[in-house]
């Protein structure tokens, strides 16, 4: 096994052909760990160095490493990023592999040729990837300390054949309340709902429409998104359009947006990104509304999930989704008895 470290971000094109082939030959592809993606991320947010890490077989990739250091708190911190607008991150690595690549990673960062640095930072962790029980035991083989600290949660539904047989997973009065206000809204003379995947020239209103219903849902949503982060948001969702799995979905009550969602049509999943609505019409519960026809058409489409993403939000529940614990494993060379990782 071959491993080489890049340092300039141009690498993220370099090696897209074949990073989006160990994807598809991994356990934990996911639209966050595509290199256009973390690219755009690093354009908008990258501090510190990239240590971009390739583990090569037979001229083939069978593993990656997407790194920066970045000094923190008094540490020298190794990390995977894009954490805050990346629900899912982990190691692409071909399945079957991940113990060999984490134990070369950790090899190679003990080595000389390693930069320096106090702690190893891997950020979301899924309780359910493959890498998530290989840290703790390898690292106590290399006499590092490791914490599995959890963050939040991930709710994920699994889709039944039928709509019908969605309606009967749920909690009888859930189902009540979800048909209730389906039929309100549809009592209405001039609502419609439709979904945007492609680039045209309508898409340029309907990203700056998602922005403006996000920031109107609630203050947090506004004071996160800075010029900054709507330019963030912009480039990935037109990024995911041209790839073919991003997707903006609207329902429109009296001619007006009334609730929005980005989500991702990818895999055998839909992901659930974000979401807005205008407080106008907070009364008739329209993203509710959207998010059932949402789910009726994966279950129309075939797919197997329903990916709530990160959050603990009671709606979630609401629609009968479960939970996955998400997590963040600090690898320590700082001793015992050291201060916890800065968050």
């Amino acid at each position: 096994m071959r491993l080489c470290r890049f340092q300039d971000p141009a690498v993220f094109d370099e090696l897209a052909e074949a990073w989006i082939d160990l994807l598809r030959r991994s356990s934990v592809d996911a639209p966050f760990l595509r290199p256009g993606w973390l690219r755009i991320w690093w354009e908008h947010f990258g501090e510190g160095e990239l240590h971009l890490l390739t583990f090569e077989e037979d001229g083939r990739l069978i593993g990656l490493a997407p790194l920066r250091r970045i000094a923190r708190d008094g540490y020298r911190v190794l990390e995977t990023f894009g954490e805050e607008v990346t629900d899912y991150l982990d190691l692409p690595a071909q399945s079957g592999r991940e113990g060999e690549i984490a134990h070369g990673l950790l090899a190679w960062l003990l080595s000389p040729g390693a930069p320096e640095w106090d702690l190893l930072i891997l950020w979301n962790i899924r309780e359910d990837s493959p890498f998530y029980p290989v840290w703790p035991n390898l690292a106590s083989a290399y006499s590092l300390t490791v914490q599995v600290e959890p963050l939040t949660v991930c709710p994920v539904l699994q889709l039944p054949a039928t709509w019908e047989a969605y309606l009967q997973m749920l909690d009888g009065k859930d189902r009540h309340e979800l048909r209730r206000k389906m039929r309100r809204v549809e009592s209405l003379e001039n609502i419609r709902w439709y979904i945007l995947r492609e680039e045209g020239p309508d898409i340029e209103e309907a990203i700056e429409a998602f922005l403006d219903l996000m920031a109107a849902s609630s203050p947090e949503k506004a004071d996160f998104l800075s010029e900054r982060m709507r330019a963030f948001f912009r480039r990935v969702i037109r990024y995911g359009l041209r790839e073919g799995w991003t997707r903006l979905s609207f329902i429109e009550i009296e001619g007006e947006k009334a609730a929005t969602y980005l989500d991702f049509d990818y895999g055998d999943r839909i992901w659930l990104y974000n979401a807005g609505f205008h407080p106008r019409f907070a009364g008739l519960s329209p993203g509710v509304v959207l998010l059932a026809y949402l789910i009726r058409h994966a279950i129309e489409q075939g797919k197997r999930v329903f990916d709530f993403l990160r959050g603990d939000e009671p709606y979630k529940f609401r629609f009968g989704a479960r939970e996955v614990p998400l997590y963040r494993i600090v690898i320590s060379r700082v001793g015992e008895g050291s201060a916890s990782a800065p968050l």
